[in-house]
């Protein structure tokens, strides 16, 4: 507790029912070095005080297995304090999820998420911000042969997702789970 002490606390408001949930974050981090999750290498490379602000909000429609998805959607802000001439001020990402239950069979899932990671929208001194404009995204179909196993196919892929044009990504992943 410290002035130069490294520290974050978060505080959250949430409001859950069966088929929404909302909720509202506020972040306060000081000497925090890195955002190290879901950020371009500007956005993750930001070693000041700052303060954060999340929304989330959540939807689950009555019936499963109509064309109606799931949604998830979310939304980041983040002020940074004391940085010097050329650092990030500001930044912001955003999430949106959705998924489809019991489409083809009981218990499957087809889902497909995309992201902009954090990236800076500002600096210090109001100069030009030289960032990234990137995109992560997955889609994957999770699917249960039988009771003790489960399978989950997924590609995924991203553009301009760390420091520059130059930085796309696309995968491939087989998950099996096996329960007994």
């Amino acid at each position: 507790f410290q002035k130069n002490s490294v520290s974050k606390w978060d505080t959250q408001l949430a409001y859950t029912k069966d088929s929404y949930h909302l909720s509202a974050t506020v972040s306060n981090a000081q000497n925090w070095s890195s955002q190290q999750y879901n950020a371009t290498n500007f956005g993750e490379n930001t070693a000041t005080d700052s303060t954060g602000y999340a929304l989330r909000a959540y939807w689950m429609p009555e019936e499963s297995g109509t064309a109606m998805p799931e949604i998830t959607v979310g939304y980041d802000t983040k002020s940074f304090e004391g940085g010097a001439t050329g650092t990030a001020k500001e930044a912001d990402s955003y999430m949106v999820g959705l998924t489809w239950k019991d489409m083809f069979r009981a218990d499957d899932r087809i889902g497909f998420a995309f992201t902009q990671p954090m990236k800076v929208t500002s600096i210090v001194d109001g100069g030009a911000v030289n960032e990234v404009d990137p995109l992560l995204w997955e889609l994957y179909y999770s699917f249960k042969p039988n009771d003790s196993m489960s399978i989950t196919p997924a590609i995924f892929g991203g553009t301009d997702s760390w420091s520059d044009a130059e930085d796309d990504t696309f995968g491939a992943v087989v998950t099996t789970t096996f329960k007994f």
